[in-house]
């Protein structure tokens, strides 16, 4: 039991390292120069970008799939095949072959991916990475890749210490790069330069698989150490000290390392590229900017994007000359003219978990919770909700479940603190097919398409309530639930405004169906696609029609009261984690202590052993099936 509630434990403390304990500071108004484009379920987390035919965007979506913004800004998502365990992908870094063809990885650590994707039918081809062996990528995440010669894609797996090569034909190289490789890029050298987040600049010779590193001062003191690393315009490679908020460069000629600090601490910055005015364009992930760095003197300048708590992760040059850039925070694609870029005062840093060494970008949702809590919330992607003889579909986005949490002293039994912002139960209103007429037995399928159907007095929606606060609780596998006691209420004018059935009291438990959640250290909050199956005992209805005189009706027509056998919550959803934000608790805080209670504090684990480069073999070669 201990070691199955381990498995929670590390997914709160991973949300843990990313919790502000001090208010969010908004930028001032400005003129908004970007577009931005909305996914319908913001919770995937759109994340890394490449460009497509005819003046496309595509993007992955950390918690879904993949996904492309039209020359017409139309969003389209496709989903990305199961793995060999029939689990969904975690899809993370993206990039154009040097061929056109557009790759990218799944940070799966159950089993690490890579992907090419066909942009006329947004079908991918999956090659799963080989999790054993000399050289392998077990419990990796893979996040990073880049083009290499010859139509050949780099990536770097963080938690593995290996670095890959792989050809269209599935033909992978795999060589020994040791510590935590965070990402990658091909030097104009011929080289793989990459950053270890234990400190230093790795620099790769495909020919022999010799490794050389660069000290890097101070970067190892802050979480993350490193995220991102380009070519420079300077002919130096580049790279984001994320943790420590810095931007840092090494010449391949001399090996000297240079160190530039950005105007506001704490900024995250991550997503670099190379623009064609000289300057490099880069995201701060935890404060909402898009800011420069001129490689010749090291001014920074900063554009606010529309929304804070927009957490940008990554950028590139793409259709019509912009600057296109992700926003998982708010679940946007973005871009905006070089020329015209945003203008306004810069968004201050959402506040670090340490100051100077843990900066922490956050969603927006975050901000519906207080800062000190962990805030949790799911959302429905599809299914229905099964009672006795009715079933309701559910649509995406129509049940989302907010609330905080700061109390473990009772691991069966949290409280789960209402949102600031909302409620803990948000349902849309949803119509029953059919109306009335439709759940007649045996004819009522038939007679729900008829005329009579459609008349307003036979209409019938159904929405949710609260008929009890919500609770938390770690379950058996050591995943985090939710007890929740619902009332469902009947609309229709024939049952007046009182028709309830309920309470229906719901055990939510969330399987990961990814095999666990996001591991991007740049991005600063962690969620997962997840399914739920909760059976739950119904009671008969009250309250429906005068003086409750068709009580009877709907309990025959529904047939109610029923037990669990009978009926059960069919969900899929998005389930994610991060500290809250929302300031309206910030009178009982101060910058040296938080709200956190100590078994809180507890759940915060240590970093993985570090990952030696192994004398031999440096490389090993396999072939990889294809898999569709």
């Amino acid at each position: 039991m201990r070691r199955r509630t381990r498995a929670g434990a590390v997914a709160v403390a991973a949300a843990l390292s990313t919790t502000s304990f001090l208010s969010v500071t908004a930028g001032a108004a400005h003129a908004v120069a970007a577009t931005e484009f909305s996914v319908p379920i913001p919770d995937v987390m759109p994340s890394g970008l490449a460009k497509g035919p005819h003046g496309s965007v595509w993007f992955t979506e950390n918690a879904g799939g993949i996904g492309q913004v039209s020359a017409s800004g139309k969003v389209i998502e496709y989903a990305v095949p199961d793995n060999s365990k029939n689990l969904k992908a975690l899809p993370s870094g993206m990039a154009n072959g040097s061929d056109g063809s557009i790759w990218f990885t799944d940070m799966s650590q159950a089993i690490p991916r890579v992907g090419k994707v066909d942009p006329a039918t947004g079908k991918s081809t999956m090659f799963e990475l080989p999790t054993s062996g000399a050289l392998n990528f077990a419990w990796s995440s893979v996040n990073s890749i880049t083009p290499g010669a010859n139509g050949t894609m780099w990536f770097s797996g963080i938690n593995s210490g290996a670095i890959g090569k792989i050809d269209a034909g599935g033909n992978v190289t795999l060589y020994a790069a040791g510590g935590y490789p965070t990402s990658v890029v091909t030097g104009k050298d011929g080289a793989i330069w990459y950053p270890d987040a234990q400190g230093s600049i790795g620099r790769l010779d495909p020919a022999t698989g010799a490794v050389k590193k660069f000290d890097v001062p101070g970067s190892a003191q802050g979480s993350p150490a490193f995220t991102d690393i380009i070519n420079g315009p300077d002919g130096k490679i580049w790279f984001s000290e994320s943790g420590v908020s810095r931007l840092g460069s090494v010449d391949p000629a001399t090996g000297e390392v240079s160190q530039h600090n950005l105007a506001i601490a704490d900024t995250k910055p991550t997503g670099l590229v190379a623009g064609p005015d000289g300057k490099i364009w880069f995201a701060e992930a935890a404060a909402s900017n898009i800011a420069t760095i001129d490689p010749a003197t090291g001014a920074v300048t900063e554009y606010p994007l529309p929304s804070t708590l927009s957490a940008p992760r990554s950028v590139m040059l793409g259709p019509g000359g912009k600057l296109w850039y992700s926003a998982p925070g708010r679940g946007r694609i973005g871009s905006f003219d070089l020329a015209n870029p945003p203008t306004g005062a810069a968004h201050g840093a959402t506040p670090p978990l340490t100051m100077g060494s843990n900066p922490a970008s956050a969603p927006g949702w975050a901000n519906r919770c207080q800062v000190g809590e962990i805030c949790q919330t799911q959302i429905v992607t599809g299914g229905e909700m099964k009672i006795g003889n009715f079933v309701q579909k559910l649509p995406a986005g129509s049940i989302r479940v907010t609330g905080g949490i700061n109390d473990l002293s009772d691991m069966s039994n949290i409280p789960m603190n209402p949102p600031v912002i909302g409620n803990t139960l948000e349902s849309k209103e949803l119509e029953v097919p059919g109306g009335l007429i439709g759940q007649l037995p045996l004819v009522g399928p038939i007679l729900g398409q008829s005329p009579a159907a459609l008349w307003a007095v036979n209409k019938l929606t159904v929405t949710q309530s609260l008929a009890a606060p919500a609770v938390a609780y770690f379950t058996s596998t050591g995943g985090l639930g939710a007890r929740l006691s619902l009332n469902l209420k009947l609309n229709n004018p024939l049952l007046g405004d009182s028709c309830v059935i309920g309470p229906v009291n719901a055990s939510l438990e969330p399987e990961m169906t990814a095999g666990g959640m996001t591991s991007d250290p740049a991005v600063g909050w962690n969620a997962g696609p997840v399914s739920i199956k909760a059976p739950v005992a119904v009671p008969s209805a009250k309250g429906c029609g005068p003086f409750g005189l068709l009580n009877g009706v709907i309990d025959q027509l529904m047939g109610l009261p029923s037990d669990k056998s009978k009926n059960m919550m069919s969900l899929n959803g998005i389930f994610s984690m991060a500290g809250g934000t929302n300031p309206s608790n910030d009178h009982m805080l101060s910058a040296k202590s938080s709200t956190l209670s100590p078994a809180l504090q507890k759940l915060l684990f240590k970093k993985p052993k570090a990952n030696a480069l192994p004398k031999a073999p440096k490389t090993v070669k396999l072939h990889l099936t294809a898999r569709h």
